[in-house]
């Protein structure tokens, strides 16, 4: 069973690192998006602290900001990366730089040889109580961001001219990770190519990583084959939080109870620990 990872990051070279080495087998790749916004120096080590491995490649890199398209961009250069290289793949596994397994290589290439073609995505259909609003405002509304500065126009709702859907297309969204077959991926890589207009139209979407791609799979012959899953353990300690909470030593009992294969968000400056018990618990 072989996976390639598209991890995206923008800091904590270590971390990064820790995370590739402990997903690396000979049936995995990795390829990697760094933020054009890092400083060099950090982008040096991360390059440096990997080079050693022949199966991890580094991304062109876009500038990211939260919520806007550059994230979406840089998933796409990995998925054309995959694809252009013809790399030997049968799953392919999105993660950030501060996510980490809490199951061994082989259990996760277990279970994605069990599921048969089966993808792993989180998502629901728009309007839903899931987001504020129903979140359609993140559509049909156009959101301009400027380095870290968010614009959505137009401001007044009596004036509202609502931005059109794709014609043809149920909105979806959901969390921003997933875990796609071989199939999926190229689905997607073709889709994308040839269906640019459609793209296009989430260049101006609020937080487009949690839409785009799931409303073009569950718009497509694959929809039946996705479970309704993430395979994240994530801790939201605050309701409204704009982020997952930081994991730390005191999650582990949960983390090690869990079924999901991957974990966010860790630091290594708030709790290092927490990996070294995760690390004991998955030799």
């Amino acid at each position: 069973m072989r996976i390639a990872y598209i991890i995206s990051a923008y800091k904590y070279p270590e971390l990064l690192i820790r995370l590739i080495t402990r997903l690396h087998s000979d049936s995995a790749s990795f390829f990697v998006h760094v933020d054009k916004k890092t400083p060099l120096d950090v982008y040096a080590q991360m390059v440096n602290g990997t080079k050693h491995l022949s199966n991890v490649f580094f991304l062109k890199r876009h500038r990211c900001y939260w919520g806007d398209f550059g994230h979406v961009r840089a998933t796409i250069e990995g998925i054309n990366e995959i694809i252009n290289r013809d790399t030997p793949f049968d799953y392919a596994v999105l993660l950030t730089g501060q996510d980490y397994p809490i199951k061994t290589n082989e259990h996760i290439q277990t279970f994605f040889r069990q599921s048969k073609g089966k993808s792993f995505m989180d998502y629901f259909p728009l309007p839903s109580d899931n987001w504020e609003g129903g979140g359609m405002q993140r559509l049909e509304l156009w959101h301009v961001r400027l380095s870290n500065h968010h614009y959505a126009f137009p401001k007044n709702s009596n004036l509202l001219i609502k931005r059109k859907f794709p014609k043809g297309f149920q909105p979806f969204g959901g969390s921003s990770y997933w875990s796609l077959s071989r199939a999926c991926i190229a689905y997607l890589y073709e889709f994308i190519k040839t269906n640019r207009r459609f793209i296009n139209y989430f260049k101006y979407v609020d937080v487009p990583d949690e839409l785009v791609f799931q409303t073009i799979l569950l718009n497509s012959p694959f929809a039946e084959s996705i479970v309704n899953d993430d395979l994240r353990y994530i801790e939201w300690k605050e309701w409204d939080a704009g982020s997952p909470a930081v994991l730390d030593k005191y999650d582990f009992d949960r983390l090690t109870r869990s079924s999901k294969l991957f974990a966010r968000k860790f630091d290594l400056n708030v709790d290092a620990e927490v990996l070294d018990l995760i690390d004991q618990a998955i030799k």
